[in-house]
């Protein structure tokens, strides 16, 4: 890392240190007024929002992280919020930065190759931003272009174990191995080729192409590259705006489409986007209760495949949860390579945890997912992991980060799920009768 950059990377450390202190303490009661805490909160995510959108890479992944992983339960609405911006409305790179980036790539400007180009950005976050076009033939497009220079800034953050440890999200990164933060290393690099992101969103477009819930855009071949990514401009309302402003009705609808989305990703297709993040969703149309919204699925940079043995392991899991088979998710979680034995789950921490993971899943009701809810599992699961009773290989890491992390981003709209009838949905698996029928 360069000298310079290293400055300010410390001192961007510094700030996530003295938040993540600062959280501690408003949870722990040593902060008495509630006004002096809500100031203390915005404050230092005003100082780490403005450090981490000046270095981009590492650190605004880091407080992005923050945001949705630790916010929506330990911190007040305010500073949430100012994080949140990080979502998808950083601070942006000059015009002629981003039109120069395109003409590089595509060897025309934006002017030629669309028949309109917005110079004000549509999105902006860690690596890119998105900026309204209009094709030729007419279409609404979305034109991903990265920042200059943010590739080598990225690669140079991630030489850092620090920051790949923070990149882990919560505290589970003090305590996984050093494989298992190679793992997470090669597939957040991996979001920097466009190229790789387009064949990821060809793939998820034909895995759910007869889901008429699960909306993700065609690709502009002939209009992107490596650095500019030309995707069908979806419209509708971000996920945040939703959580604040839409009805119980909507948020639910919409917690639904998007938490079985993410699950029959591994289990049924052996794939997972890894790197979850509120400002990848937006609501295309609401649904009635009980029912699933249309919900566009945005950014595919970050996937990562699933080994057979372990999508048959995270099968087997769920499995359980539906037959209501406490050994059989123990041994499930064994052939994940989380525990060192079956036998472990004497221990009441991780019966705690078993409990905890499959309680909403064997309600025949709806139940309604909470932040603190997501926290606690969060804390029990690093728990485990830093008393070196539950480990995280690296397959494992990337599947749970996503897990843990798509739980985070739907809390925030406070959904009341039908959790079982969704998995029982995802693992049917062809039998006369269905399979909610055969395990009420």
């Amino acid at each position: 890392m360069k000298r310079s950059q290293q400055r300010l990377w410390m001192a961007a450390s510094s700030r996530l240190r003295r938040f993540g202190l600062s959280v501690k303490q408003v949870l722990s009661g040593t902060v008495d007024e509630d006004a002096e805490k809500a100031q203390s909160e915005q404050m230092e995510a005003e100082d780490l929002y403005r450090s981490a959108a000046g270095l981009r890479g590492g650190i605004a992944k880091i407080a992005q992280l923050r945001a949705y992983l630790q916010g929506a339960s330990a911190l007040g609405p305010d500073a949430q919020q100012v994080l949140g911006r990080l979502w998808d409305r950083a601070p942006t790179e000059q015009p002629q930065a981003i039109r120069q980036v395109i003409a590089r790539e595509l060897g025309q400007s934006p002017e030629a190759l669309f028949a309109e180009f917005s110079d004000e950005p549509l999105a902006a976050a860690s690596l890119g931003q998105v900026h309204k076009a209009v094709g030729h033939d007419g279409k609404l497009l979305a034109v991903k272009v990265q920042y200059p220079g943010v590739a080598e800034a990225l690669a140079d953050d991630l030489d850092s174990t620090g920051v790949l440890r923070d990149l882990v999200g919560g505290d589970l990164g003090g305590a996984v191995s050093a494989e298992s933060l190679s793992a997470l290393r090669e597939r957040l690099l991996a979001e920097l080729d466009y190229r790789a992101e387009a064949d990821n969103l060809r793939r998820f477009r034909r895995l759910f192409s007869f889901d008429p819930h699960v909306m993700i855009p065609d690709v502009v071949a002939d209009r992107s590259a490596g650095k500019v990514l030309t995707m069908e401009r979806l419209v509708g309302r971000s996920l945040p705006e939703v959580a604040r402003d839409g009805s119980d009705a909507q948020r639910s609808s919409a917690g639904q489409t998007i938490l079985r989305f993410a699950l029959e990703c591994p289990i049924r297709h052996g794939v997972i986007n890894v790197d979850p993040n509120p400002g990848n969703y937006l609501i295309l149309e609401g649904a009635g209760d009980g029912e699933e919204a249309k919900v566009g699925f945005l950014d595919f940079g970050c996937v990562a495949e699933v080994p057979e043995e372990l999508q048959k392991a995270d099968r087997a899991l769920y499995w359980a949860m539906i037959k209501r088979d406490g050994e059989a998710l123990r041994y499930a979680a064994y052939l994940q390579g989380l525990i060192p034995a079956p036998s472990a789950f004497d221990n009441s921490t991780y019966r705690r945890w078993e409990k905890l993971l499959s309680a909403p899943f064997l309600e025949r009701e709806p139940v309604r997912l909470s932040p603190d809810y997501v926290k606690e599992l969060g804390e029990l699961t690093w728990l485990l992991v830093q008393a070196r009773k539950m480990a995280l290989p690296p397959s494992a890491l990337l599947l749970w980060r996503q897990r843990l992390g798509i739980l985070a981003v739907v809390s925030a709209l406070r959904p009341a799920l039908h959790f079982r009838a969704l998995l029982a949905r995802v693992l049917e698996d062809g039998h006369p009768i269905p399979m909610l029928q055969r395990y009420p």
